[in-house]
């Protein structure tokens, strides 16, 4: 897809009437906006806004957008604003193909879909990779003193600097908060009195950021595959994503234990994991618990209970081989960058992180401990600015929003997302059995049917009201419909 066909120019209110506590709104000549056909009925432009909202009058960057017209324009709601997140990828990419969802989506909405900074299309310069890969965080699970742990910040350092003289100026803007402004503009740019939005994954911490800055401009949000940016404490936020991993891995052994076509069936994969974990290093020597917690998504579940029985025999091969982590990117990308802004801009040194560390495993003791260093392992050594730290939410005023929360969702712990419902005023969460993006990537029926019913007329879901699980139909393993092996 060529989005480098049209541009979108925002332009600021006048410095005087930018709030100095941080909510600046950004106006827009709707008529600047110059939609261009870029191939399978989608329609593509650049929005170019200022790198700091601070400084209105500072430099400027790029962002991508793609829209998605409704079905029937003279009959359309309006405009819908979605960013799908989709790490190290872009969210308009998700445009072609058409995933199912814009089915429904599109009988009512045109659907316009807005990139991250610096995270677009290299035809139009809207995609910002850095020349030195981001090492893998596994690195730093692995490491067993502070030479390996130091090592390990350097070549995060590394990494940071190259994507700080790859993005310029804009490095300096990446942080939600920013995005969250980007947001408002491209809404009165459309001319949408307030904003609908549907963030999936990091889209939800966007969608947190506006809330707390635009609270009275939501019409209607949904947050699906929620990370939480209200906890304020790192440990605290470490503990959630802790448990809900230890969850995770009791979770496959009882999926497990519920289907006799599983090759760990009656075995206790919990049992046998702790046994592998007691004999390492395996023979391969890469075996470990680090790699086992990226290897807990539901539809990988068949093929790791295989390749459990296999290193339970002595042969750990397919750690290796059929369910090994994909290799590092050639190159890192500015998404990862914001991540650690937003999330972890201090990060604890080598000697404060132990006491941490023996806390998660006191709470999550089998695998779930550790998530503080995989998440460590993300940002350690990287420059602490700029950043957007976690806070609790301040979204007075705002209409309710729905949540969707997975039990099986590890990526963005159901802990998490539960505790952000909580600051949003009056929002509804549904529970639903499968795990990350149930909605936009495995098209949980069940989900789709209750958000179009608030996207459109905003209804809620009754209280208490949840969806089964449908992730693993995916993968010819079906979750029966009473959650049993849940």
């Amino acid at each position: 897809m060529n989005l480098n066909r049209g541009r979108l120019r925002i332009a600021t209110m006048a410095a005087a009437g930018f709030l100095l506590a941080g909510c600046g709104v950004a106006s827009a000549d709707q008529s600047a906006v110059d939609w261009r056909d870029c191939g399978t009925g989608v329609r593509c432009a650049t929005m170019t806004v200022p790198v700091d909202w601070l400084r209105p009058d500072g430099p400027a960057t790029l962002i991508n957008l793609a829209k998605v017209p409704a079905k029937d324009p003279a009959h359309r709601l309006g405009s819908l604003i979605v960013n799908w997140g989709s790490g190290s990828s872009t969210s308009t990419v998700h445009t072609t193909p058409l995933p199912p969802v814009y089915d429904d989506l599109t009988q009512h909405f045109e659907v316009v879909v807005i990139d991250s900074r610096g995270v677009g299309q290299t035809d139009n310069h809207t995609l910002v990779p850095c020349p030195r890969p981001e090492p893998s965080a596994f690195d730093l699970v692995k490491a067993t003193g502070q030479a390996d742990w130091d090592a390990h910040a350097r070549a995060n350092a590394a990494y940071d600097a190259s994507c700080r003289q790859a993005a310029g100026p804009l490095f300096d803007g990446l942080t939600s908060w920013q995005t969250a402004h980007d947001i408002e503009a491209l809404r009165v740019a459309l001319g949408e009195p307030k904003l609908r939005y549907v963030g999936n994954s990091y889209g939800a911490t966007y969608g947190q950021a506006y809330a707390d800055l635009f609270p009275d401009h939501v019409q209607s949000m949904f947050l699906d595959g929620v990370p939480d940016h209200t906890q304020s404490r790192l440990e605290d936020w470490l503990r959630d994503r802790a448990v809900t991993q230890e969850q995770q891995l009791f979770r496959f052994r009882d999926w497990c234990d519920a289907r006799t076509s599983c090759a760990l069936h009656g075995q206790d994969a919990v049992r046998i994991w702790d046994g592998l974990v007691a004999k390492a290093p395996l023979p391969v020597g890469q075996l470990d618990v680090g790699m086992l917690n990226s290897l807990l998504t539901p539809p990988t579940w068949p093929k790791l209970a295989q390749a459990l029985a296999k290193a339970k025999a002595g042969d750990p091969s397919d750690f290796l081989t059929t369910i090994a982590p994909l290799p590092p990117e050639p190159q890192g990308y500015l998404l990862d960058e914001t991540l650690c802004h937003d999330y972890m801009p201090n990060v604890p040194s080598y000697h404060q992180f132990p006491p941490i560390e023996q806390r998660l495993k006191t709470v999550a003791p089998h695998i779930g401990w550790t998530e503080g260093r995989l998440e460590l392992g993300r940002c350690v050594g990287l420059s602490p600015a700029p950043a957007y730290p976690p806070a609790p939410l301040k979204a007075t005023g705002m209409a309710p929003a729905l949540v969707a929360i997975g039990e099986l969702d590890s990526n963005a712990p159901n802990l998490g997302a539960a505790h952000v419902t909580t600051q949003l005023p009056g929002a509804r969460a549904i529970w639903h059995g499968d795990g990350h993006a149930a909605y936009f990537l495995h098209g949980n029926t069940c989900l789709n049917g209750y958000v179009i019913r608030y996207l459109t007329d905003g209804t809620l879901p009754a209280a208490g009201a949840t969806c089964p699980a449908e992730m693993m139909n995916h993968v010819g393993q079906p979750l029966d419909a009473t959650g049993a092996g849940r």
